[in-house]
């Protein structure tokens, strides 16, 4: 059994992300260097997750299958760069291996959370409290970025043209805006369990000053984050008065989230967010407000002409979809066509990074859809695709089933709320990408997943 002081430390890296992301900005921006701070920092990480592993393969049949199943997924990437060196050209072997080293940052933390939880949980640690509060943590510091980089007007742009919306000083601007969606659920967690009435709602200031900076970026994600979050929460807090503990504590926790978002409802015209829907709106050559207005010097017409109302503007499936994928679409539909015509082996072992590209021009590279799970389909290949996420959907199916079966018991508010997190990971990651092939992201995702499978003995050595 590892020392409870070490395995903390592991975890406090939680707390640790967002200053890891505004030194990448300074090494990326001031110092003008490739390898980053962050990379660094996180690779070396996954490199102690992965000790951690081996020294417990020694004393856990559990670790053992975990390090056999890693060798597995290193012989099947193995195969997926043999395959590439010969039949693509041209063939950049650095960018395959870096984006393949963000790919398998999740699996790795997802497996060594399992484990790192498994011997907390041993040592009778109160791992779900220690998690949530190196979350709020970790909210805490992003806020106070964005606060104080807004206030003195350093804060970094989120969009080059037309639309409005800022990152603070973090340099990816989808990465944050996944982040702060994945942890918001985590404050309101921590919001409700310490709010026992009005007077002590002050709790929920953490979540407020994360709202408002997830508003500062000006995306759809970061609106949307906060409406599922209020919505969960005003759900699920009104079943458990209903048919559980119809306390003050419930009833007021659920009468200030649904307050905060009667607030979002009544600024969202203010936000940037709807400023940058009309923006893409007009990118696309949609008026909503054109409508045909009868000129008043126009002369009279003998003939009656029967009263027609005026055509609303409509919005074609095409315009609907970028719309909402921002021109992921069209990327999707090229990897599908290029998939289509790819060999046999390309097919089962994958394309590699960013598939079967030609050329770039000058100052310009391969680009991926930035669709996660489409992005690791046609990357990996229908093998590769299945065994990497192997471990996700087993422990999300066994999850789910002891979830509905001990529903009486389950249906809590750190339950829901770290199911919440997990769900805005996912529906993030298949629309908006930047969850599972983002290192800076994918860790926070791995610790949800991993605390839920352990608390709930999904994981079990």
């Amino acid at each position: 059994m590892l020392n409870q002081k070490t395995l903390l430390l592991l975890l406090v890296f939680l707390v640790l992300q967002p200053v890891i992301d505004v030194m990448t900005t300074a090494s990326l921006m001031i110092f003008n260097v490739n390898i980053t701070v962050g990379v660094i920092v996180r690779v070396l990480y996954m490199a102690a997750i992965l000790l951690l592993l081996l020294k417990l393969a020694f004393s856990s049949r559990l670790a053992r299958k975990y390090v056999f199943y890693l060798i597995g997924l290193a012989v099947v990437i193995g195969i997926n760069i043999a395959v590439n060196m010969n039949l693509k050209d041209p063939y950049f072997l650095f960018k395959e291996l870096k984006f393949y080293n963000k790919v398998i940052y999740f699996p790795i933390l997802f497996l060594g959370f399992n484990m790192l939880y498994l011997q907390l949980k041993k040592n009778r640690t109160p791992f779900v409290e220690k998690t949530t509060s190196y979350f709020l943590y970790s909210s805490l510091i992003i806020s106070a970025v964005f606060i104080v980089s807004f206030l003195t007007g350093t804060s970094l742009s989120n969009y080059s043209h037309t639309k409005i919306g800022f990152t603070g000083w973090f340099f990816a601007g989808n990465e944050i805006g996944a982040i702060m969606a994945i942890i918001l659920p985590l404050t309101a967690l921590y919001a409700i369990e310490k709010t026992e009435s009005f007077k002590t709602s002050y709790y929920w200031v953490p979540f407020v000053l994360l709202s408002i900076s997830m508003l500062f970026l000006g995306t759809k994600v970061g609106y949307g984050g906060i409406v599922i979050v209020l919505a969960a929460a005003c759900i699920s807090l009104l079943i458990i008065y209903l048919t559980k503990e119809r306390t003050a504590k419930t009833r007021t926790n659920m009468l200030v989230a649904l307050f905060l978002l009667a607030a979002l409802a009544l600024s969202t015209p203010f936000t940037p967010v709807f400023n940058n829907m009309y923006a893409h709106l007009g990118i696309l050559g949609i008026d909503l407000s054109s409508k045909e207005k009868p000129d008043p010097e126009q002369e009279v017409v003998e003939e009656e002409v029967p009263e027609t109302e005026p055509e609303e503007p409509k919005v074609t499936q095409e315009q609907f979809q970028n719309l909402v994928f921002s021109s992921r679409e069209k990327y999707l539909a090229d990897f599908k066509q290029d998939f289509a015509e790819a060999p046999i082996l390309q097919k089962i072992f994958g394309t590699g990074f960013a598939g079967n590209y030609d050329m770039p021009e000058p100052g310009k590279e391969p680009k991926m859809i930035e669709m996660d799970f489409y992005d690791i389909f046609f990357s990996l290949g229908i093998f590769g695709f299945l065994y990497l996420m192997a471990p996700l959907l087993y422990y999300a199916i066994r999850f789910i089933v002891y979830f509905a079966i001990h529903i009486k018991e389950t249906f809590t508010i750190p339950y829901v709320m770290y199911g919440v997190g997990f769900v805005l990971a996912v529906g993030i990651g298949a629309t908006a990408g930047h969850v599972f092939t983002a290192p800076a992201v994918s860790i926070y995702v791995a610790a949800i997943m991993a605390m839920l499978m352990v608390h709930s003995d999904t994981v079990d050595d």
